[in-house]
């Protein structure tokens, strides 16, 4: 018998082989790179949108069910109220009645956070308010109506659109295509 016969032959990767093999990965990873943020992108635009919308539809039924006025505002991290903070959306009985959430004065009914990676969220009310005020007489924001706008701050994102809510409290959803936003 001859002694090479005996020796298991290894396998592997040969260098071409193994070239190969990683230029391939490459090319999948830089076509796939950008769907896959785009996607990422979407999610967080609907994602936004069904937060938006159904805190403002609790803020107009509890206010009703409390009778109780509630504000609604954009918060920053520090538990702010502020027109373009985007971190988190507050929900609260503004008990001091300063139109800021105060953690030892206000009772908070609801806090979502937010926190978009690809876009940039605005509140827009009435006389340059930073909060939107839901009425314990009614559930309605009278006098206290606009829309929270949702601009993309990334090449994959394309979502562009703003929820509003009118005096008589309907929440609706605007697609920049139907009603643009301006977002810049």
């Amino acid at each position: 018998m001859n002694n090479t016969s005996l020796v298991k032959a290894e396998h592997g990767f040969t260098l071409p082989e193994l070239v190969v093999t990683l230029a391939v990965l490459a090319i999948i990873v830089t076509i796939a790179t950008p769907l896959i943020f785009e996607q990422l992108a979407r999610m967080e635009a609907s994602r936004i949108k069904n937060q938006l919308e159904s805190i403002l539809s609790i803020a107009k039924a509890e206010s009703y069910i409390r009778r109780q006025n509630l504000l609604v505002c954009l918060s920053d991290i520090g538990g702010r109220c502020h027109r373009d903070s985007d971190l988190k959306i507050l929900l609260f009985v503004d008990v001091n009645d300063n139109k800021h959430f105060d953690d030892q004065t206000d009772l908070l009914l609801n806090e979502q956070y937010l926190n978009p990676k690809y876009s940039k969220l605005s509140l827009r009310v009435g006389a340059r308010r930073h909060y939107t005020k839901f009425w314990g007489d009614s559930g309605r924001p009278r006098g206290h109506f606009g829309h929270i706008k949702y601009c993309p701050t990334s090449d994959y994102n394309n979502s562009k659109y703003q929820i509003s809510f009118n005096q008589v409290g309907i929440i609706k959803h605007k697609p920049n295509d139907i009603h643009p936003t301006d977002c810049t």
